[in-house]
């Protein structure tokens, strides 16, 4: 790491060196979702140190790890327009970051639904449906798996 990449920059390269962090995060978290979308655990698992790191490494340059005895009300570390396309860029990953959380619990869903019908779930047996939003609803079937 050279010295115009330290953590330990002056206040006014933080902003900077937090936005191309947040850049090369967002980019782990497209990778993350072609990973997820072709179901690559391995591929997905390997991303997840990288991540890891990138967050502390923001949490610090950001100065949000960081604990002051007495905090200044209302005071935020990240004010200031020096920090508005950082902002702007972390709330992308943020969406993007709840996109894969959405697909995850979709792709678990799917493998619920799929042991229980290989199960031969007794009684009557439930479809997961999504609506539009991406909510869950359940649809009681007439019979069950086992029976048709």
């Amino acid at each position: 790491m050279n010295t115009d990449d330290s953590l330990e920059s002056t206040v006014t390269d933080r902003p900077m060196q937090a936005y191309v962090r947040a850049e090369r995060l967002s980019r782990l978290l497209s990778d993350e979702f072609e990973a997820l979308k072709a179901q690559n655990i391995d591929q997905f698992e390997a991303l997840q140190p990288g991540k890891a790191d990138l967050l502390t490494e923001l949490s610090v340059l950001t100065g949000i790890s960081e604990k002051s005895a007495q905090p200044v009300p209302g005071a935020s570390p990240l004010d200031g327009a020096e920090w508005d396309e950082f902002k702007q860029l972390m709330g992308l990953c943020r969406d993007a970051h709840h996109r894969n959380e959405i697909l995850i619990s979709r792709q678990l869903d799917a493998i619920r639904g799929t042991i229980s019908a290989l199960q031969g779930a007794t009684g009557q047996a439930t479809v997961e449906v999504y609506d539009r939003l991406g909510k869950l609803n359940r649809v009681k079937r007439a019979r069950g798996y086992n029976e048709a």
